[in-house]
């Protein structure tokens, strides 16, 4: 069996049914998309880790109600990038995955540096390229003005 296919059954039993939507055809250029709450976000990606998957990268998104952390994973087989997503209510901190994938040190510093998402336990929370005595955060919707500012809702459906 794919390591894509153990990892969709284990998502499955972990998060449940609801929480993995699967895409056959690739079209958005994931296998699968799965919605993991903070409290289970370091296991989740102990079990990708296990599996034989590795962090691509991961970004933000900011919406008007919540805020969202996107992992992007993948392994050495054809067709296998899965899509891990945390949503994250504005102020509130999620653990950080640096102890499972090193890589996740720098990208959790652009996060948090970017869109003021903070990662509790990260070794190295300094900024990457903004100023030291930065107190704003230039990816966030309440930056500047924007005229797009959404609920998640109006966006996903």
């Amino acid at each position: 069996m794919a390591n894509k296919d153990v990892m969709i059954e284990k998502l499955r039993s972990m998060l449940g049914d609801d929480a993995v939507c699967v895409d056959d055809k690739y079209g958005a250029g994931v296998v699968s998309a799965a919605t993991a709450p903070a409290a289970k976000l370091v296991e989740a990606l102990g079990v990708f880790k296990d599996t034989g998957f590795y962090l691509e990268t991961m970004t933000a998104l900011d919406f008007q109600d919540t805020q969202e952390i996107v992992y992007h994973l993948n392994c050495f087989e054809p067709m296998s990038r899965m899509t891990l997503r945390v949503l994250v209510g504005h102020g509130v901190s999620v653990p950080t995955a640096s102890g499972v994938f090193t890589a996740a040190d720098w990208l959790e510093r652009e996060v948090r540096e970017f869109y003021g998402i903070q990662f509790e336990g990260h070794p190295d929370p300094r900024n990457l390229l903004l100023p030291e005595d930065a107190d704003y955060h230039p990816l966030k919707k309440d930056f500047g003005k924007v005229h797009a500012y959404r609920t998640r809702d109006e966006i996903y459906g």
